[in-house]
Order: C-alpha cells, then sequence, then structure tokens
C-alpha cells in the first residue's frame, strides 16, 4: 500500500511539472489580434541574418510541414514537425549551448506562429542562443537556393 501511495504521489507531480512545462513557454510571447509579435529570449530575424547565420554554421530547423520540407528547405536544415517537436528530438538536433534558428513561412500563412513557438518552447528548455525567421519564402525570394528532400 505504501508503494501504491508513492508511485501515485510521483505521476501527480510528474504531471504537475510536464504541465507547468507545457504553458511556460505561453508567458514569453506577446500576441497582437493573434499574431506572435515577440518572443521573450529569442530574437526574430530577416533573411540577410538567417544567410550570414547559416554561413557560420548555425543549426537550422524547418517547423513546416514534412511535405513542404521535401519540398524545398534551408540547405542542411533539419525537419522538427509536431508532435516530433519535443525538448528530446531538438536535442539531437543541437545542444542547448549552440546557436538555433527555426523558421516557417508565416509570411504565407498570417497567424501560423511556427517559429515564433518552436523558439519560445526552446528557451523554456534551456536553449539560449535562439532565432527564428517567419517567412522561408523571402529566402528563396532573396536568391538563396533551396534543398529539395528526395
Amino acid at each position: 500500500m505504501k508503494h501504491l501511495i508513492l508511485a501515485f504521489m510521483f505521476l501527480i507531480l510528474t504531471s504537475a511539472a510536464t504541465a507547468q512545462t507545457e504553458t511556460d513557454w505561453h508567458t514569453l510571447v506577446t500576441e497582437s489580434d493573434s499574431v506572435v509579435t515577440a518572443v521573450e529570449g529569442a530574437k526574430e530575424i530577416d533573411v540577410s541574418m538567417a544567410k550570414t547565420l547559416l554561413d557560420r554554421g548555425v543549426k537550422f530547423v524547418d517547423v513546416r510541414s514534412t511535405r513542404k520540407w521535401k519540398k524545398g528547405h534551408i540547405p542542411g536544415a533539419s525537419s522538427l514537425r509536431y508532435p516530433n517537436n519535443n525538448e528530446a528530438t531538438l536535442m539531437e538536433i543541437v545542444d542547448k549551448n549552440e546557436d538555433v534558428v527555426f523558421y516557417c513561412n508565416c509570411g504565407e500563412y498570417p497567424g501560423c506562429n511556427l517559429s515564433p513557438i518552436a523558439s519560445a518552447k526552446a528557451v523554456t528548455w534551456g536553449y539560449q542562443n535562439v532565432y527564428y525567421l517567419t517567412d522561408v519564402d523571402a529566402w528563396s525570394a532573396a536568391g538563396y537556393p533551396l534543398e529539395k528532400a528526395e
């Protein structure tokens, strides 16, 4: 009986901790009309800054659908789309002490917020150098290449 009570208490505490982690990222975002306008602890970047970071070897994470990633993504980018956008999966791509850029194409879909939300989650997971780009279509419009996945 004592073990059952301890196990039950463990489950309650674990659930509470998980719920807290899942909601923490909400406190980092500033929204206007359902569009994230800022993420505390992360920096929104433009295409030229994204290119500079890519040239420096920073890891890029595409949070669009797998279908869109396959059609064309920033060279070397990893695909990380829900439900796989969790801390353990991100840690397989980039260490917490490394720079990371999340990107999506919110410019095409106002209110999608994929890269800002991914950035906010990364900040809650302890990532320190987080950037996000909300308009990957501007990447190709600037003349930068995209890779296609087989």
